[in-house]
Parts: structure tokens; C-alpha cells; sequence
């Protein structure tokens, strides 16, 4: 794609008046020139004319270091490898990003082992994604499978999100024998990747190796261990003020329980009577629903309508109820399928013939299960007390938020991840009861507390739609974003020194890498189908809200912040960069991801909070921060 003469113009002649931020910064006229060249090429960088953007750069008579390192990169990216790796060859001070590009060239001039080596070097520089999956990647092409799923684990260690990893990770145990490992990491990616015939074939492959005689074992064990568990009691508060409905699970058939002391089934008119710690199965039957015993299947009661499932006694210690195989997740590298306990009763919904099971529980308490499960535990108190405000706001602002479903709250992240009384811990607790009450408001109102893991460095404040009571600003005491489009693209490959910047974290910058291979597993279609992308306007903190996918005869168009990452593999955030590289005939070879952050970047930044806290700051100075125009109000 071209750019005409006149855009062109401006971002040469017009941009050169901003002030910036990066190395291209100078008050010279010579320096204010170069910043005009580089947001030239940089633009047409983005558009994907490597070309144009490369001529540009190759005019800078700039020795710098950087500039030498942007021009070796375009030279690559326009496919002149070997013009790129002579030019590789004359930068003095080589950093991570080089020697990634560099194994990039020799890859493309079928020179792997010295590929190999530019990796390796890579990584000693700084540990990077990039240089891990390509590392296994040459290590799986030459069927060295275990040195492959070497680099495979260390990357899944280094970022959990390249749901692809998990795929080649288990194919490389596949090959080498271990198909216990080989089965985990294959049924994770067929999650990920459901329609996908070749990981179903692996993953059937593993559970061939594997026998049937291993998945019984497997059930007899969980099943003891079910048995043999003995959940702690927990206190009830008997004045709770506000009690909310969360759906754990909808769209089930079944699903089986126990309850470490007796408790009451009942729909007003069938009552049954459970036993302590014995294992129950309520499954749908006949329009109506059959509770039973889980290992001999005989029937108990039958149910119609609403059932509620509750606690016996209203003693201040109760037991909570143990329920097997809840998932939560799904489709997300987070996604598990574990047994879970909640505290407060339990209510069943049976809709269309499924089940739609549903926790009752007091504010405090869904709290509880939501804080640890949201943040980490060991975060400082203070960031954990912030946390608790937000999420209590939360839980104000949007009760019955799935009123026609029959609840308040989803247990995901659309409301707020929920994991029950499994997830609590000490911490956690008493930042709950120490913010007991406590809630931002704004013109009276409880706001909309929005929250995430990482926001790369930059707060949004538009992400959905203009909120008052939020901010768009770097995520530091101080500072400011860079103007110019070449620091910009820039801001994506370095690490600035903001309060949520951690070394080597995936969630503040992270990356993606997908050769032809990679593409047909990851997006289902052939490389040679996508012919590129238009993106449309940036919102706050260079966060792309719309795209244009151009495919061979149609175009698909995204939009918002959930739909762009989910597309493109379900990205950490919509805030990213994408360098398409194609071959010397114009067939796209791979796609290369720079990110920032992980979420979609508005309210609290979770892992800023922490860096906050460890600063000394406390949780009304960090609400501050990151909600303005808020205040704090207790509401009981």
C-alpha cells in the first residue's frame, strides 16, 4: 500500500514541531531533521510500504546506534536479507531486538545453525519470546524434539498466552515418549483450537499411548481424593447487608457435590436430606431434575422448578459445598477444569433442559472468592486493599448485571473472576475486612471500577467509551506519552521506567511470532489468504480500535478492543504493532507482534498498584491515581 505525496508532506514537514520523546530528541536543527525523516519512514512503516520507509531512513546522516539498528530492520522487512545482514553486520553495539532480526535473515537465507546462534545470543541479552519459539521451532524442524520442548516450556514459563506453544510442547513429548505430558499440553491447545483436525489427531494420538487403563486410574484416584478431602469450616456473619446470585456454570447436564456436614435439597415441595461428605450427582432427566449417588448411581428425589440446595442450621461455623469439575476460562491460556468450594447455598435453574447452577452468597463473602483469584495474594497489603475497593464498587455498580439469566454475577472475567472459598487466603480476607464498605463514587453513584493486569505503561480512558472519572497518562508519577509516531512504535520495543514495568514480565511487553506454519494452526486458514491489514484509528495509549483483515476476495472488519485481540490469537492487549514480512514474490512469510500491557488498559492496573505499593504509597493514594475523578464512600 502507498501513501500519497501530501500525507507524506505532513508527517516530514508538520511533525518535525513536536516535541520528542525518544533518542530522536535534540534541539538542533540537525536533530529536529532527523525526527522529521524518522516519523516519515515510521508512517509508511505502518502501512506496510517497508520500502518507502526503508529509502527514507537510509537518507538520516545519523551515526547513531539506534537509527543504524531501525534501518537494518526495514532492509530486512522490505526483503533484502542480504542487504539487511550486511548492515546488521556494521552496528556497533548490538542489542536483543538485532540479534532476534538477525536470526529472522538467516532463517530466510536457510542458514539455521548460524539462525541458532543470533537466538541464543538473543537471549543471553535479555530473555525475549521471539527467540524461544523460533529456537523451537528450528530444534522441531530438525526432529530434535527434545531439545525443542526445551525452549517450548521455557517460553510457556516466560508467557503463558502463546496458546500455539502449547500445541508444539506436546506434539515434541508426542514424538519423544512422554505422552502423559504430551496428552496435558495437546488437551490445553484443543481447547484452544476446537475445530482444529490436526492438534484433535495428536491429542487422540497421546490418549491412544496412553490406554484407556491410564484415564481410569486417573478417575479412581481423583475420586479418592474427593473422598478423603476435608474442607475447613468457615464463619458466617449473621447481619449480612446484601446477598448476590453468581452463576458458577450454565448449559450443564449434571454436575456432582458433597457438603462436609448434612444439608437440604429442596423445590417447596420435595425435600431430601444429604449426608455428611457423601458424593451427590443432580443431572437433568425428563424435563425435571434427579439427585443421586455418584458412584452407584442410585436415585434418591426427584426435583422440578427451582431447586435450592442449603446449608444446615443457621450455626455461626458451616460447612461449604465442595462441587467437582467447575470450569472457568474457557478459551483463555487461564482456562481450568478443577473442583472447586463455595461458601452460602446453592441454587439450580433448569432452563431448556440444562442446568444453570448458581451461588448464593453475602457481598462479602462473593468478595472473598473474588480478590485472590483477581490479584495475587502475595501482593503488597496496600495494592490488595485498593483491589478490594474496585472490586467491591464493582459489585454495586452492576448487580444484576445477568438478571435474565436468573443472576447477578457471571464467575468470569465479564463480571469479575469468582473462585469461591478455594481461592481465599489470609491476605486476601483481611483486605476485604479491613475496606469493609467501601466503594468510589462519582456525581453520587457507584462507578464503573474498571480493572486489569498491566497496562504496558499508559492509562485509557477511552477504552469504553470517555469516562470523567478515569485518566489517559503514563502510568508513573510523572512524564509524559511520546508524540512522535517513530517513538511511538518504539515505546513498544523497550521497557519505559513506569510503576507497573517489571523485568522480563510478558504482561508488560510481550511478543508473537507465526510463520506459515503457525498461521494455518493458529488462525485455521492459509497464510497465502491473508493479504493484510488496514488498521483504523488508535485510541489511548495507541490501542487500535478497528481493523481491516484484507483476505483473498473479502475483507472482515474488527472492532473494539475484544474482538481485535481475540482474532489475531487472542492477544494480550489491542496495543501492539504488526510487522508483516513477505517473500520476493509478495506472499506473506510471517507476522511478528510487538505488544504492551495485558487487558484493555482503563481504571487500575493491577501490577502498577503493586508497584505503587512497594513505593509506599497507600491504597486511597493509588485509587487516586488510577480513578481521579472519584472519591471514596462508605456505604455500610
Amino acid at each position: 500500500m502507498r501513501i500519497n505525496f501530501v500525507l507524506f508532506c505532513f508527517y516530514f514537514g508538520a511533525v518535525v514541531s513536536l516535541q520528542p520523546v525518544g533518542f530522536a530528541a535534540s534541539n538542533s536543527k540537525e536533530g529536529v531533521k532527523v525526527e522529521g525523516y524518522l516519523n516519515a519512514a515510521a508512517l509508511f512503516k505502518e502501512t506496510g510500504d517497508y520500502d518507502k520507509a526503508f529509502e527514507i531512513v537510509s537518507q538520516v546522516s545519523n551515526d547513531s546506534r539506534n537509527i543504524e539498528s531501525y534501518e537494518f530492520r526495514l532492509a530486512y522487512l522490505s526483503g533484502d536479507s542480504k542487504g539487511a545482514l550486511s548492515l546488521y553486520k556494521k552496528i556497533r553495539q548490538k542489542n536483543w531486538l538485532d540479534m532476534v532480526y538477525a536470526g529472522f535473515i538467516y532463517e530466510d537465507l536457510d542458514c539455521n545453525q548460524e539462525a541458532i546462534k543470533s537466538y541464543e545470543s538473543s537471549l543471553l541479552a535479555k530473555v525475549n519470546g521471539l527467540a524461544l519459539f523460533r529456537l523451537g521451532k528450528l530444534y522441531y524442524e530438525k526432529k530434535d524434539y527434545k531439545q525443542a520442548a526445551v525452549f517450548f516450556r521455557r517460553l510457556i514459563k516466560l508467557d503463558s498466552s502463546i496458546r500455539i506453544a502449547y500445541y508444539y510442547l506436546g506434539q515434541c513429548l508426542l514424538e519423544a515418549g512422554s505422552f502423559e505430558e504430551s496428552y496435558k499440553n495437546l488437551a490445553k491447545a484443543a481447547g484452544f483450537y476446537p475445530r482444529n483436525s490436526t492438534i484433535s489427531c495428536s491429542l487422540e494420538a497421546a490418549k491412544k499411548k496412553l490406554g484407556k487403563s491410564y484415564f481410569s486410574e486417573k478417575k479412581d484416584q481423583k475420586d479418592t481424593q474427593r473422598r478423603q478431602t476435608k474442607l475447613p469450616l468457615y464463619e458466617v456473619s449473621l447481619v449480612e447487608p446484601v446477598v448476590v446470585k453468581v452463576g458458577l456454570a450454565k448449559g450443564l447436564r449434571e454436575f456432582s457435590f458433597s457438603c462436609r456436614k448434612g444439608f437440604l435439597i429442596t423445590d417447596n415441595l420435595e425435600t431430601f436430606r444429604g449426608e455428611p461428605e457423601k458424593i451427590y450427582t443432580l443431572k437433568q432427566s425428563a424435563g425435571g431434575l434427579v439427585l443421586e449417588d455418584y458412584n452407584n448411581k442410585d436415585k434418591y428425589c426427584s426435583f422440578s422448578g427451582l431447586v435450592s440446595i442449603l446449608g444446615s442450621g443457621f450455626a455461626k461455623k458451616r460447612a461449604p459445598f465442595y462441587i467437582f469439575d467447575v470450569t472457568y476460562g474457557e478459551g483463555n491460556f487461564w482456562h481450568k477444569r478443577i473442583d472447586r468450594a463455595f461458601r452460602g447455598n446453592l441454587e439450580v435453574i433448569l432452563r431448556n433442559d440444562r442446568i444453570t447452577l448458581i451461588n448464593k452468597v453475602s457481598v462479602k463473602e462473593y468478595l472473598y472468592g473474588i480478590l485472590a483469584a483477581e490479584i495475587p495474594a502475595s501482593s503488597e497489603k496496600e495494592a490488595l486493599l485498593a483491589q478490594a475497593v474496585a472490586a467491591r464498587t464493582l459489585v454495586f455498580r452492576n448487580r444484576g448485571r445477568h438478571k435474565k439469566e436468573g443472576f447477578d454475577f457471571c464467575c468470569d472475567v465479564h463480571c469479575q473472576v469468582y473462585q469461591g472459598l478455594s481461592a481465599e487466603t489470609p491476605q486476601t480476607l483481611k483486605a476485604v475486612d479491613e475496606t469493609e464498605g467501601e466503594i468510589l463514587i462519582f456525581d453520587g453513584k457507584p462507578i464503573e471500577a474498571f480493572y486489569h493486569s498491566n497496562c504496558g505503561g499508559c492509562l485509557c480512558s477511552d477504552t469504553f467509551g470517555i469516562s470523567p472519572y478515569l485518566t489517559n497518562e503514563l502510568d508513573a508519577a510523572g512524564g509524559r506519552l511520546p508524540e512522535g509516531l517513530y517513538d511511538q512504535q518504539e515505546w513498544f520495543l523497550h521497557e519505559p521506567e513506569v510503576f507497573c514495568a517489571s523485568l522480563n514480565d510478558s504482561r508488560f511487553r510481550w511478543q508473537r511470532v507465526y510463520d506459515r506454519q503457525d498461521f494455518l494452526l493458529a488462525f485455521g486458514f492459509d497464510m497465502d489468504e491473508f493479504e493484510g491489514v488496514l488498521f483504523g484509528e488508535k485510541g489511548d495509549c495507541y490501542h487500535y480500535r478497528e481493523a481491516e483483515v484484507i483476505l483473498k476476495g473479502h475483507r472482515k472488519m474488527l472492532k473494539g478492543d475484544l474482538e481485535l485481540r481475540n482474532y489475531f490469537d487472542a492477544l494480550r492487549s489491542s496495543a501492539f504493532i504488526l510487522e508483516v514480512k513477505r517473500d520476493s514474490s509478495g506472499k506473506v512469510q510471517r507476522l511478528v507482534f510487538f505488544g504492551a500491557g495485558f487487558g484493555h488498559g482503563a481504571g487500575l492496573c493491577q501490577a502498577g498498584a503493586i508497584g505503587m505499593a512497594k513505593e509506599g504509597y497507600s491504597y486511597k493514594d493509588i485509587l487516586k491515581h488510577y480513578y481521579p475523578g472519584a472519591v471514596i464512600e462508605k456505604r455500610y
